[in-house]
């Protein structure tokens, strides 16, 4: 299988900060050229700013189930800190994308080594939580974290949208995101995003999307107006901002959907 850069992620050295393309041989159905052929013209017709990516410095906000996950075993190696997005669902369960929390041969990491900073804004870590259990998705770019310690106690968990709801999905419909992409510094700072949804792939499994998606960003929840969870905003083709292909220009990205078994397999791994 082709392996496709979809994240850039931060590593954290001794004296410094570098950046580093990480590869994925996850299969992303929006990548293939039969769904591109369908989906690039539409989100090509969209105007540039019917899209927007802007800072969040309030620490309290309705967003506080949203967090920062750092990896300290993650692609690069354990020598290595790289992160990711994630959000609450229940009392003691995270959603990310899978590749957030794999190491450098692709299989999930051990929990020790995952991290969940809740609601973080840049220095700014209101809680902290250890995660004790990891459980990835088959066949899917996702992955649940549990922790012991209940996080309903400091945030509203997001509600999960239902396949009727995904199917009622229509295009240009109006989607939302709140993560830690790359800013052009860091990758700790949160962000909103207004995203565009364009169409269900052809296999049902993710959304393309019309969304200035950046590396860090992935796990990010893709929400609507009520805060009803759809997806994971997962790749893109304009990680950095710079790339100048038709596909980073039109701001061409995806995200794993929550339709069928990988809706019903999160919700039978909740604690």
């Amino acid at each position: 299988m082709k392996k496709i850069i979809i994240a850039i992620l931060t590593l954290q050295l001794a004296t410094n900060a570098t950046t580093y393309a990480m590869d994925s041989t996850y299969y992303y159905d929006g990548m293939k050229k039969a769904t591109r052929d369908v989906a690039y013209p539409v989100v090509k017709s969209y105007a540039p700013d019917s899209v927007m990516m802007k800072s969040i410095p309030n620490r309290y906000s309705k967003y506080t189930s949203i967090g920062r996950i750092a990896n300290e075993n993650g692609w690069a190696g354990p020598e290595y800190e790289t992160m990711g997005t994630g959000f609450v669902i229940d009392d003691y369960t995270i959603l990310t994308n899978a590749h957030v929390i794999d190491d450098e041969h692709g299989k999930a990491t051990a929990a020790k080594h995952l991290t969940f900073e809740m609601n973080r804004n840049g220095d700014d870590i209101p809680h902290s939580f250890e995660v004790v259990d990891v459980v990835k998705v088959p066949y899917a770019d996702v992955a649940l974290l549990h922790t012991n310690e209940k996080l309903t106690d400091y945030a509203k968990p997001m509600k999960l949208a239902t396949d009727r709801q995904i199917k009622l999905l229509k295009r240009g419909k109006k989607m939302y995101s709140v993560g830690y992409p790359f800013d052009g510094k860091y990758y700790e700072k949160r962000y909103y995003n207004r995203a565009l949804f364009i169409m269900r792939t052809l296999n049902q499994t993710e959304f393309v999307l019309k969304d200035k998606f950046r590396a860090g960003a992935s796990g990010s929840p893709l929400f609507d107006s009520k805060l009803t969870v759809y997806g994971l905003r997962t790749y893109g083709y304009n990680l950095y901002g710079e790339n100048d292909t038709k596909y980073a220009k039109a701001e061409y990205s995806g995200a794993e959907s929550l339709y069928g078994y990988t809706g019903r397999f999160i919700r039978t791994h909740q604690y």
